[in-house]
């Protein structure tokens, strides 16, 4: 059993981009989280990568202020930017300003890697649920390495919408929290493969090979 667990405020809690969410359905889901972890002692987090400006009016304005205590809601703050290397902390501040909705996706890795060390709890004591499969999903294996289950009304990679990827744990609003916060059974290989093909794809799409191949001495026309 899970003791802690984190909600991700973006993509499937508000409106996000295309993504226009449900509000009656997600009332309806987050009250059963909200009973199951009350009923089993985890502790409900809310987290955003959104900053306080414009996302305490999100929060004020959402059904979420009946569940979530404002002590339990983790937000991008001017603190928090300041501590940043200096060059970091410049980009944010411009981020900010090109975009008042700039989302600094791996605040929220930061926040579940400190309340699980605050706390003493293993990485998979926790779980987080969320919809990105790169800045949610990928950056979760890579450093909070908390459990986390994938939206599949909105499964994205940096906010662009694609399909399911094999090996991970989806939910929706109709799904029952008992068989989420139980052991999951999740693989990363086609997750792995998917960030590396991608990747790959970035590194080698100006690379002329052409040309490389010549330097090599590889007849083009080789079978």
């Amino acid at each position: 059993m899970k003791k802690l667990c984190f909600l991700n405020f973006e993509g499937f809690l508000v409106n996000n981009l295309d993504y226009v969410v449900d509000e009656k359905k997600a009332n309806f889901f987050i009250k059963k989280v909200f009973e199951f972890c009350k009923n089993n002692n985890i502790e409900l987090f809310l987290i955003s990568g959104l900053h306080e400006k414009v996302v305490l009016k999100k929060f004020e304005n959402s059904f979420l202020k009946e569940f979530i205590t404002k002590e339990h809601f983790f937000f991008v703050t001017d603190e928090y930017i300041s501590l940043k290397h200096e060059s970091d902390e410049q980009l944010h501040i411009d981020n900010l300003k090109n975009n008042e909705f700039f989302v600094d996706s791996f605040f929220k890795q930061t926040i579940i890697s400190k309340l699980l060390a605050e706390k003493n709890i293993s990485p998979n004591e926790s779980i987080l649920f969320c919809n990105d499969v790169w800045v949610d999903g990928y950056y979760t294996t890579k450093f909070s390495k908390s459990n986390f289950v994938i939206f599949e009304n909105n499964i994205t990679d940096r906010g662009k919408k694609i399909d399911k990827i094999n090996g991970l744990i989806y939910f929706n609003f109709d799904s029952n929290p008992n068989e989420l916060f139980g052991e999951l059974v999740i693989d990363y290989s086609s997750l792995n493969k998917y960030v590396f093909d991608v990747m790959k794809d970035v590194l080698l799409k100006d690379v002329d090979f052409s040309k490389l191949k010549k330097k090599l001495g590889v007849d083009n026309n080789a079978n």
